[in-house]
């Protein structure tokens, strides 16, 4: 084998290492740091059970969730491109859930959501985005909190009549 051979063997031999070693490398740090990929999917089911059409006495306060946690995804996704992570994430919901076990749901996935941010982050500039989707999160809840009250005297009301 000349030289030149063996030059052009070893430099191909080192380009698929340090491909493969990059692959490994960045698959490690998708695996470790998930958090921003459950977050975003508990608040997209979150964003399309907000979506659902509901009684009149709640729609103002899903109205208000829904915006919150759709500003929520954006902080979220902001964050997540800057740790390079994959956001193709749309989930099927089962959107055939009652009205109070709809808001239980909902409120369960924010708060999910809620603690898969508040994890570390990979770089110093994703967390101001991290931080507004916190804020945006906790406006949800309380919204979510306020239509499932509402809900629940709604039911009580129409119970007694």
């Amino acid at each position: 084998m000349t030289i030149r051979k063996l030059s052009l063997v070893s430099l191909l031999a080192g380009l698929v290492a340090a491909s493969l070693n990059s692959g490994i490398a960045g698959a490690v740090t998708s695996v470790q740091h998930p958090a921003y990929l459950h977050a975003r999917s508990d608040l997209r089911k979150a964003e399309l059970l907000l979506q659902q059409r509901d009684e009149t006495n709640v729609e103002q306060e899903t109205k208000l969730a829904y915006q919150q946690v759709h500003l929520a995804i954006q902080e979220i996704d902001k964050a997540a491109v800057l740790d390079k992570k994959d956001l193709q994430d749309n989930p099927n919901v089962d959107t055939s859930v009652k009205h109070l076990d709809k808001f239980r749901a909902i409120y369960k996935l924010l708060r999910s959501a809620e603690k898969d941010i508040s994890e570390q982050e990979d770089t110093n500039a994703s967390r101001s985005w991290r931080n507004r989707a916190k804020g945006n999160l906790e406006q949800a809840k309380h919204y979510v909190e306020i239509a499932a009250s509402r809900d629940v005297v709604d039911d009580l009301r129409s119970e007694h009549y």
